[in-house]
């Protein structure tokens, strides 16, 4: 029988011979894993491995058929679910929720406290003090004084602006809702955070805000994280546990670490079964040429013991090759297929930019940044001619054509067609079958596939479609709204390399670091009621300035009218320079916190791998361990206060750089 139970030693968690089937299929295994505090775990193996469900397993939503779930004592989990949060409670509220204990807390003092206004003096008068007396004491442990502030610095960290604090859950859309979610979960105080896709809802700016919270966390805190999004997995992990064929993994170092180990014990195992084969071969050769004849019986007899004995080299499933996805090339034109002028657009009384003047050339793939709702979308919108400007115009050179993926061709996908038939839907009048055929097989449609029902598809194999659609109306300016969701690694990969081979032109909308870094030459960056070409690269972008853009909600280089450019950039720099002098101890404290931090985690993460060794375990090394034990607490609180005074300083400088880009605003009006 499977069982659920507490473990008292250094490790935080232990799953041992674990079995679970699902609808017949047996997704694990007589699965094994151990996570001590502080791992980043990353979780990788194809889709319908059973991922999610070992999450759901280790959360105690679901049961095992076999084997046993050992948690260290008192370890709180928190599984980040793919459910859509409801309710009529505010957003701030939903987040404060996810600390049960300070809710609860700050409940039963409420009571308490309108108890004692109505008891009279006596026993239970004090009774009821005392019980407060403990409450507070325990309120100032949580730091319930500061429970809002927090709160509200995750759900900015994650897009939300100031004034949505107060606004119901039930008035944001799912994405947002699961935002809310995610909100919740990093604020419950969990030990071990279980993450099944993180990033699915996040633009990039607030995935690389989850990211550096990640990387700056507690040195106790662990997690088990489920992403396909490869550039998170190597910034947030420090072990990767593979699932495959319903077994569990382990190894050391994030997904690229796993890539080079995978691949050299492959080799390994490949030289191994080549030297056992031609030993095989060598010993069955001896057999037959000698079995008949008596003065070689012994000899022929060792070498068939031998035989038996050899046990068969352990072999690792290489799988199917790497899909290669394959564009079809498209139609020239002229060398500048995109030119926008004095572009505007607003919604509800609310610009969203103005005054947008871009050029695009022939083959130019640029990556368009911004927070949710800055406004992306509505740009390849205005783009593709499905949205009208208030202003200016988007001209279209000689012999472009547009074509735009985003959500909603997923949706437009009749069920109970087949993927060729679907496909013959979107092609031109004499585009034959021979080439739908080659279409398709170019974006991994080949042989039956093509003859599955549009119903039966993963969200994965419907991408792919929708793109084989785009393909076919002829465009050779693709406006991409997150291509990426759905796709598994390998199909990443595959969409990643043919997007860099495309001779087309790509504006491409991707919270995936790693597909935007390989695919795109430049950014546009959507912000603060303008859109600019930012001619830094996408860490420079992230790490600069999307601060700035969080504090003012304005890009660098952005300038406002009403008063000449020379005195504002006067006005600016005077503005910014007393902001510099005025702060220069603060930041100087920081730069030396960040550099005790990163010691402290070399450190933690040298104490954390003494602690993963077995032989840390034996008997003989039982001071070793203690002393080690003992460090390993020492450095985690001193971590933990080293990053106290880190945040609580950023928060400071954030503050006053809010100030600062008040009046900067007030400058430009």
């Amino acid at each position: 029988m499977p069982s659920f139970s507490s473990c008292d030693d250094a490790r935080l968690l232990t799953i041992e011979k674990i079995t679970k089937n699902l609808g017949g299929r047996r997704v694990l295994d007589q699965a094994d894993l151990t996570v001590h505090p502080g791992e980043r775990v990353g979780l990788i193996g194809p889709n319908g491995a059973g991922k999610t469900t070992l999450l759901r397993l280790i959360a105690q939503e679901t049961d095992a058929d076999e084997g046993a779930i050992r948690l260290r004592g008192g370890v709180r989990v928190g599984l980040l679910r793919q459910e859509i949060l409801d309710g009529d409670r505010t957003l701030l509220a939903t987040t404060l929720a996810g600390d049960e204990e300070l809710m609860a807390l700050r409940d039963e003092r409420a009571r308490i406290e309108t108890d004692l206004l109505e008891e009279r003096p006596g026993p239970h008068h004090e009774e009821l003090a005392a019980r407060m007396g403990e409450i507070d004491l325990r309120l100032t442990t949580l730091e319930s004084h500061s429970a809002e502030g927090r709160a509200a610095v995750i759900l900015m960290g994650l897009g939300f602006a100031p004034q949505d604090l107060e606004r119901p859950l039930r008035s944001f859309s799912g994405g947002w809702r699961m935002r809310a979610q995610l909100a919740r979960l990093l604020f419950s105080r969990a030990d071990l955070l279980l993450l099944d896709e993180p990033t699915n809802h996040l633009d990039l700016e607030s995935a690389a805000w989850l990211e550096n919270r990640i990387r700056k966390s507690p040195g106790g805190l662990a997690l088990i994280l489920v992403s396909h999004d490869r550039s998170f997995l190597n910034r947030t992990t420090n072990v990767t546990v593979e699932l495959e064929a319903g077994r569990l993994t382990r190894y050391a170092g994030p997904f690229d670490a796993w890539l080079e180990q995978k691949s050299a014990l492959m080799e390994s195992l490949e030289k191994n079964a080549a030297r056992q084969s031609k030993r095989r071969e060598e010993l069955e050769c001896f057999i037959r040429r000698f079995r008949a004849k008596a003065t070689k019986a012994r000899q022929v007899q060792s070498r068939i013991k031998m035989l038996e004995k050899m046990a068969p080299v352990a072999t690792v499933s290489k799988g199917p090759p790497p899909p290669r996805i394959r564009f079809p090339v498209p139609p020239v034109c002229a060398r500048e297929v995109l030119s926008i002028r004095r572009l505007a657009k607003g919604f509800d009384d609310r610009e969203l930019f103005s005054g947008v003047n871009l050029t695009l050339e022939r083959g130019e793939k640029v990556g368009v940044v911004g927070i949710n709702g800055a406004g992306k979308s509505t740009l390849l919108k205005l783009i593709a001619g499905e949205a009208v400007a208030d202003a200016g115009e988007v001209i279209l050179g000689d012999r472009a054509r547009v074509a735009r993926f985003a959500q909603h061709a997923l949706e437009s996908l009749n069920p109970e067609r087949t993927v060729l038939e679907s496909a013959a839907e979107a092609a031109p009048d004499g585009f034959g079958l021979t080439g739908l055929r080659t279409l398709l097989g170019g974006l991994l449609f080949s042989g039956e596939a093509v003859e599955t029902r549009v119903a039966d598809l993963s969200g994965g194999e419907r991408v792919r479609l929708a793109l084989a659609r785009m393909f076919l109306s002829g465009a050779n300016l693709l406006l991409l709204d997150e291509p990426a969701n759905h796709l598994d690694m390998a199909a990443r990969a595959a969409l990643e390399e043919a997007l860099t081979d495309y001779p087309g032109a790509v504006l491409l909308v991707t919270h995936d670091r790693d597909l935007m870094e390989a695919a795109c030459d430049r950014l546009w960056v959507v912000a603060g009621g303008k859109v600019v070409s930012w001619e830094g690269g996408l860490d420079d972008y992230l790490e600069n300035v999307v601060r700035e853009e969080r504090a003012s909600g304005s890009p660098a280089g952005v300038e406002g009218g009403g008063r000449d450019a020379r005195e504002l950039r006067r006005l600016s720099a005077q503005t910014r320079d007393q902001m510099r002098r005025e702060t220069a101890g603060q930041r100087a404290r920081l730069e030396k916190l960040e550099k005790s931090i990163a010691l402290l985690e070399g450190e933690q993460q040298d104490l954390q791998a003494g602690l993963a060794d077995p032989d840390a375990y034996a008997a003989a090394s039982r001071e070793g361990l203690k002393e080690m034990l003992t460090r390993a607490g020492q450095v985690e609180q001193a971590l933990h206060a080293a990053m106290e005074e880190w945040e609580a300083l950023s928060l400071a400088l954030a503050a006053r750089e809010t100030v600062m880009e008040e009046e900067l605003a007030r400058l430009r009006a």
